[in-house]
């Protein structure tokens, strides 16, 4: 991943332990140049504003898990192992956004909002190439990778919209967790004796 100058990255953590903790619309420049003692002139040499920086920590953020999803792919070589240990990073790296920062992209951010869901989409739909290697092993059923990559997808992308998780009064990583649940144990409980296969 490409590092910014020493500077900018200071900038960058300042705002994103702000946004993170009180969301995009509440954080101003002021609060981001008072937190490093610098001043707001300094910051506008380097982002000429509250969204240029916003765009430069989703960014980050994206390098970050394609990164270490990448390490992921390398480290292990059963599909399972692979699609928990993603499930696990987007918990953790994805879920603090969530609360406050995320829940306004909609609203405040449309277009980078957009940018972030065509990240999200591209990554999902790379599962395919990992389901269909582990029907070929026997590690999944055999399932149709096409189909199964749709239902994932429509899973991520229901856990992943602000208002669905307002409406169901969830957290990002309580959805997250039953989306890996339902995805890798089915809803039906097989130890129910009315159940017949």
């Amino acid at each position: 991943m490409k590092k910014n100058d020493p500077i900018q990255e200071k900038i960058l953590n300042a705002a994103e332990k702000r946004m993170i903790k009180f969301g995009y619309r509440k954080v101003t420049m002021d609060e981001i140049a008072s937190d490093l003692h610098m001043s707001k002139n300094t910051i506008y040499k380097l982002f000429a504003g509250k969204e240029e920086i916003a765009k430069a920590l989703v960014k980050r953020l994206q390098q970050q898990l394609d990164e270490t999803m990448d390490n992921i792919e390398k480290r292990y070589e059963d599909p399972m192992k692979i699609f928990s240990g993603s499930i696990l990073l987007l918990r953790s790296q994805l879920g603090p956004w969530f609360e406050h920062f995320f829940s306004e992209m909609p609203a405040e951010l449309p277009g980078l909002w957009e940018e972030f869901l065509h990240f999200r989409n591209e990554k999902i739909l790379s599962i395919r190439s990992l389901i269909e290697k582990g029907s070929k092993n026997g590690i999944f059923r055999g399932v149709n990778p096409s189909i199964a990559t749709e239902a994932y997808l429509g899973a991520i992308k229901a856990v992943t919209n602000p208002r669905f998780l307002e409406q169901e009064k969830i957290t990002f990583e309580q959805a997250l967790d039953a989306v890996y649940n339902i995805w890798s144990y089915g809803i039906v409980d097989l130890s129910d004796s009315h159940v017949t296969i």
